[in-house]
């Protein structure tokens, strides 16, 4: 089994269908924000 994967395993109800979304909503957003830290900083 592999263990360093970025997303989650397939879900079974609509809640954490929910979560799964705002977890990769929120892995964008942070990814996006870390990269314009780090250009503005070289």
């Amino acid at each position: 089994m592999n263990t360093w994967t970025l997303s989650l395993q397939n879900s079974n109800s609509p809640i954490f269908d929910m979560m799964i979304f705002f977890h990769d909503f929120t892995m964008i957003i942070l990814i996006l924000i870390t990269t314009m830290i780090l250009f503005l900083m070289f």
